[in-house]
């Protein structure tokens, strides 16, 4: 009988003798420590006697308003404050400086109620960026074309000062009354600064525009309906207000005949209009403070001049009214989409005639296919009605290369080809493969055991 299984045992055993140590002292750390007595009653005394780091901080900051700084005003009067730190150490140090407005009253809806700026007056190079969360505003001044969590690096016994600005919108909700002004610094290594709470008056109307539905497309197939509302958070006003609404894309010309409509009486009203832009109804009682008057707008894609283009543009009321001026920072994009546009008629359309529609395309025909094709305008159209839907000319278009057939013919039987199963035949040839390696290499040590 051969001895090599018995020295094979034995081996194992001792490697299981070995783990089991191994295991016992990589416990033994643990169980030391356990082991380890508390501290004396004496030590602890003594520990406490320890004194308390100091609370005095490296920079001095102060956040202080213009002399002679008069109420804020929505759209008009702002505020300018000067901010310093200095460096009392005898080494450069951090500084990262936020200013934040909250106001005293209503909480603002969204971003839009504020504008904010910062500048150096004896400090590096300065930009002012600005970080909503919700309605909290916070400015941040950092190194100019650094990003908002950079701070300023203040030299030893060194004082920097900035000029922080900003202005109140017509969206400051009315009751806001006032608003406070606090100095953040997040690194916490300079003094605490007392919040600054300066009054907001309302000496004029403050109108302002928003869209229930600020983003969409109109089409010939579907208009595009928002809710356009119109609020007064400033003084009341008593004269009737006469707002004009215009889609515009800059400068650029829309070759696009729109329709405006509002919603009067539970029915859609054409409201009359030029050039894409229109004079929504009046109204006429005015606004009082911190009240809003809504129209229900539907805007409709009827037709297009000279040569068709995609384009977005903004849907927005005129900046100004007969009654003071309008805040339109948020607008309505719209998209023009000319899909399914109006053409010209078939009956004078040669690639709509029935021989072009059956006939077999050549090369000459598949190369002029762009400049007969009926699915858009010609450059030669005037405005247009969408009185004719596009009927595609199919046989103008090459025929595409012919896909493979799925379908088997009559009498063949795919599953006798092969067809669709050679990943799995694939896979069952290499799983034998490995089996029949396998087979051989345990066969081999067999033999080789014997053999010893």
């Amino acid at each position: 009988m051969s001895a090599r299984p018995f020295t094979r045992r034995s081996r194992l055993l001792a490697t299981a003798t070995l783990v089991v140590a191994a295991g016992t002292s990589a416990l033994a750390p643990a169980t030391a420590f356990a082991d380890t007595p508390a501290p004396s009653a004496s030590a602890t005394a003594a520990a406490s006697d320890t004194p308390a780091p100091s609370t005095a901080q490296p920079l001095t900051a102060t956040l202080e308003p213009a002399a002679g700084q008069a109420p804020l005003t929505r759209g008009g009067v702002g505020a300018t404050l000067t901010m310093t730190v200095t460096n009392n150490s005898d080494q450069e140090r951090p500084f990262h400086p936020a200013v934040t407005v909250t106001p005293v009253g209503s909480a603002p809806n969204g971003w839009n109620w504020i504008d904010f700026s910062a500048k150096a007056i004896s400090a590096p190079a300065t930009y002012g960026m600005t970080s909503f969360n919700g309605s909290n505003f916070s400015g941040h001044v950092v190194p100019e074309n650094r990003m908002s969590h950079v701070p300023f690096t203040v030299p030893a016994r060194t004082t920097y000062s900035w000029a922080v600005s900003f202005t109140l919108r017509a969206a400051l909700p009315a009751d806001d009354t006032a608003v406070k002004v606090a100095l953040v610094n997040d690194l916490g290594n300079s003094t605490a600064v007392e919040p600054v709470t300066l009054p907001v008056a309302s000496p004029t109307g403050a109108l302002v525009q928003k869209f229930t539905n600020n983003l969409g497309t109109v089409s010939y197939k579907k208009p595009f309906e928002t809710d356009l509302d119109l609020t007064n958070n400033g003084a009341a006003i008593g004269a009737a207000i006469n707002p004009t609404l215009r889609f515009s894309n800059g400068s650029r010309p829309i070759a696009a005949v729109l329709k405006l409509e509002v919603s009067q009486g539970g029915a859609w009203v054409t409201v009359p209009g030029s050039d894409n832009v229109w004079k929504l109804p009046p109204v006429t009682g005015g606004l009082g403070k911190g009240a809003s008057h809504r129209y229900q707008v539907r805007l409709s894609l009827t037709g297009y001049t000279g040569q068709w283009s995609g384009v977005s543009g903004s849907l927005s009321l005129d900046p100004d009214t007969d009654q003071g001026p309008v805040d339109t920072i948020l607008k309505a994009s719209v998209t023009l989409d000319g899909n399914g546009a109006p053409s010209i008629s078939p009956s004078t359309s040669p690639s709509a005639s029935p021989s072009t529609a059956t006939a077999k395309p050549s090369p000459t025909a598949s190369t002029a296919a762009p400049t007969t094709s009926t699915t858009g305008p010609s450059p030669t159209a005037s405005t247009r009605t969408p009185d004719t839907q596009v009927v595609p000319a199919a046989a103008n278009t090459p025929s595409a290369p012919a896909a493979a057939n799925t379908t088997a013919p009559a009498g063949t039987n795919l599953a006798a080809t092969g067809a669709g199963n050679s990943v799995a035949l694939f896979g069952a040839g290499a799983a034998l493969v490995l089996l029949g390696a396998g087979a051989v290499l345990y066969a081999k040590r067999r033999r080789t055991a014997s053999q010893g």
